[in-house]
C-alpha cells in the first residue's frame, strides 16, 4: 500500500472512530433520560398511592348503608333516609341540575314545581284549609287611613274657637275680693282707698304673714325684709265677709285664691314682683303717713299726691292704683264653650269610618301532597331556588319587609344551572370543595324557621363538607391500581431499552478497538515509509 493509500485509510478510520463515539455518547444520553422516566413512573405511581376520593354514604329501607362517589347527583337526587344537600357557590346560589332548573322555570308556582316530582295527590283529593284573606288586609289598610284622616279632625278643647274671654268684673274672683277689701274700712269703693294710712293693710292680704321678700332684685335698691303681721298679728280677726271693718276667714280665703292668681299669672309675669316692691315703699315710708293728720292753719301739712310720690318714690303709675287695674286684667279669664264643643264632638263622632267587615280567613283549596317525605324535599329546593314566597312573585314579612322572589342579595337569582357534566363528576366536585370555589348547606330540622325562608320545621344551614357524618374520604383503589399498572409498564419499557441501548454499546465498543488497532497500524506504517524516504535523500 503506498503512502497515499496509507493516509486515506488513516482519515476513513478516524471518521468512523468519531462516528462511534458520537452514537455513544447518544446511547449513554437516552441511558440518562431512562433513569428520569423511572424517576417520573415512581413519582405517579406514589402520588397515586396517597390519592383520595369523597364518598357519600346512604341507607336504605331495610337500613343497608350503601356507599357511592361523592358527585352532585348523588347529593341533589332525592333518596329514602337520606340528608337533603345543596351545592352553593360563592354568589351564594345553589347549583341545581338541568332537570330541576327546567321544571322551576316551567312553573309558575311550587304546586306546580311540586306536580312535576309526582308528589301531588289526584285534584279531587286536594284538601280545603283555611287561609289569610288578602281582601282582608287591603280593606284595613284603607280603614286605618281613613280612621287616621277622622281621628286628625277631632275637636280639640284647646282650640280658640271654644274659649270666650270674660271681662275681670264678670270674674267671681275678682269681685269677691273687691267686696273683701271694701268691708275691710280701708276702701270707699272699687278702688279708692279711703286712706294711704292702710293702703299697706291691703297689699299684706295680697302676699302673706311672716315670711321673707326681696325689693328691687338685682337692681342697687335690692333689699331683702321680713313682712311681719300687721298690728301684732291682731288685725282682721273675726267677723264674717259680710261683716263690716273687718278681716274675716273667708276675706282671707279669698285672698289664698288672689296670691295663687298673682304667682301664676303668665300675661303679667312682673305683677307679684311689683306688689312685693310697692308693699316695701309703703312700709319704709310709714312714718310719712302721720303728716296727713297735721294740719297747719287747718291743712293737711302734705298733699295725697305729695304722699303718694313719697310712697312710692315714683309716678303715679307705679301706685296701688296701678296695681289693681294690673289685678283687673290677672282676673280675666276664658269661658269654656262647653255647648259649642259638644255640638262640634258629636259631628265630628257621626263621621267616624265604619270598620270592615271582610273576613280574615277564608276557604281555599289547595294541591295536597301525596309522598311527604319527597314532597318536603322538593319543597325545601323550592324555597331556596325560589325565596319565601309560594309563587315568583315577592312576598311581604310580618315587619314590612319585602322580599324579591327568586333573588340574592346581590340581585343574582337563586340558583344556578350546573351542566350534567359536572354534576356527575366526582373529580370536579372533590376538587371544587378542597379548595373552597364551593360550599355546601344542609336542611336541618328545627322547631322555629328562620323568618323569610318559606319553611315552617326546617332550614338551609351551611356546613362544612368535612364535617358531614355521610360523607367520608378514602384511598382510590382504582386510581391505585391503574397507576401500578402504568408504573410496571413503564418500567418493563425502560427495562427493554436499557438492555438494548446495553447491547449497541457493547457492538460500538467492539468496533471502536478493531478500528483502533488498525488505526495504530496504518499510522505505524505511514511513520517508518516516511522515515525510510527521508533516509534516502539524506
Amino acid at each position: 500500500m503506498g503512502l497515499s493509500a496509507s493516509q486515506a485509510r488513516l482519515l476513513s478510520i478516524t471518521s468512523r472512530i468519531s462516528d462511534n463515539e458520537l452514537r455513544s455518547q447518544t446511547i449513554t444520553t437516552a441511558k440518562t433520560s431512562l433513569a428520569n422516566e423511572t424517576t417520573a413512573a415512581s413519582s405517579a405511581y406514589m402520588d397515586a398511592l396517597n390519592s383520595t376520593e369523597l364518598l357519600y354514604s346512604t341507607y336504605d329501607a331495610s337500613g343497608n348503608k350503601m356507599t357511592e362517589k361523592l358527585t352532585g347527583v348523588s347529593l341533589s337526587q332525592y333518596g329514602e333516609l337520606k340528608n337533603q344537600y345543596g351545592i352553593i357557590n360563592q354568589h351564594g346560589q345553589i347549583l341545581v341540575s338541568e332537570l330541576d332548573a327546567a321544571n322551576y322555570e316551567a312553573s309558575a308556582d311550587m304546586y306546580e314545581f311540586l306536580d312535576k316530582y309526582g308528589v301531588l295527590a289526584p285534584e279531587g283529593e286536594w284538601e280545603t284549609i283555611q287561609v289569610e284573606n288578602p281582601e282582608w288586609q287591603v280593606a284595613w289598610d284603607e280603614y286605618n287611613k281613613e280612621y287616621d284622616d277622622w281621628k286628625a279632625k277631632e275637636p280639640d278643647k284647646n282650640d280658640e274657637k271654644y274659649w270666650t274671654e270674660q271681662p275681670a268684673t264678670d270674674s267671681k274672683l275678682y269681685n269677691d275680693f273687691i267686696s273683701a277689701v271694701s268691708q275691710c274700712g280701708c276702701w270707699e269703693g272699687e278702688n279708692t282707698p279711703t286712706s294711704f294710712l292702710h293702703v299697706e293693710h291691703i297689699m299684706a292680704k295680697m302676699l302673706d304673714y311672716d315670711t321673707d321678700f326681696t325689693a328691687y332684685p338685682g337692681t342697687d335698691k335690692e333689699v331683702t325684709y321680713h313682712k311681719v303681721p300687721i298690728d301684732g298679728g291682731q288685725y282682721g280677726q273675726g267677723g264674717s265677709l259680710t261683716q263690716s271693718n273687718t278681716w274675716t276667714q273667708a276675706s282671707e280665703d279669698i285672698m289664698v285664691e288672689v296670691r295663687k292668681k298673682i304667682k301664676n299669672n303668665d300675661k303679667d309675669p312682673d305683677l307679684w314682683q311689683d306688689i312685693v316692691n310697692l308693699y316695701y315703699e309703703a312700709v319704709k315710708t310709714d312714718g310719712l303717713l302721720s303728716q296727713i293728720n297735721s294740719t297747719d292753719n287747718g291743712a293737711p301739712a302734705m298733699s295725697e299726691n305729695e304722699i303718694r310720690f313719697a310712697f312710692f318714690d315714683a309716678d303715679e303709675s307705679d301706685g296701688l292704683d296701678s296695681i289693681v287695674e294690673r289685678l283687673k286684667f290677672a282676673f280675666t279669664e276664658k269661658i269654656f264653650n262647653e255647648e259649642l264643643y259638644n255640638q262640634d264632638y258629636n259631628d265630628w263622632l257621626a263621621e267616624e269610618p265604619p270598620k270592615p267587615t271582610v273576613d280574615y280567613y277564608i276557604d281555599e283549596t289547595v294541591p295536597t301532597v301525596e309522598n311527604k317525605d319527597k314532597g318536603q324535599w322538593y319543597i325545601n329546593l323550592w324555597h331556596r331556588m325560589n325565596g319565601p314566597s309560594q309563587d315568583k312573585a315577592g312576598t311581604t314579612l310580618e315587619d314590612g319587609t319585602v322580599v324579591e322572589g327568586g333573588k340574592t342579595s346581590s340581585g343574582l337569582p337563586l340558583y344556578k344551572v350546573l351542566e350534567d357534566g359536572l354534576m356527575d363528576n366526582a373529580e370536579w366536585l372533590q376538587y371544587a370543595l378542597e379548595n373552597g370555589t364551593v360550599t355546601l348547606e344542609k336542611v336541618e330540622f328545627v322547631e322555629d324557621a328562620e323568618v323569610g325562608t318559606g319553611l315552617s320545621d326546617c332550614e338551609w344551614t351551611s356546613i362544612v363538607w368535612s364535617n358531614a357524618s355521610d360523607i367520608s374520604e378514602s384511598q382510590n383503589e382504582a386510581a391505585i391500581t391503574l397507576a401500578e399498572i402504568q408504573y410496571e409498564q413503564a418500567l418493563n419499557d425502560i427495562q427493554a431499552k436499557d438492555k438494548q441501548y446495553d447491547n449497541q454499546l457493547k457492538i460500538l465498543d467492539t468496533e471502536h478497538n478493531a478500528l483502533q488497532t488498525e488505526y495504530d497500524s496504518i499510522k505505524s506504517i505511514i511513520e517508518k515509509t516516511v522515515e525510510r524516504n527521508l533516509k534516502l535523500y539524506s
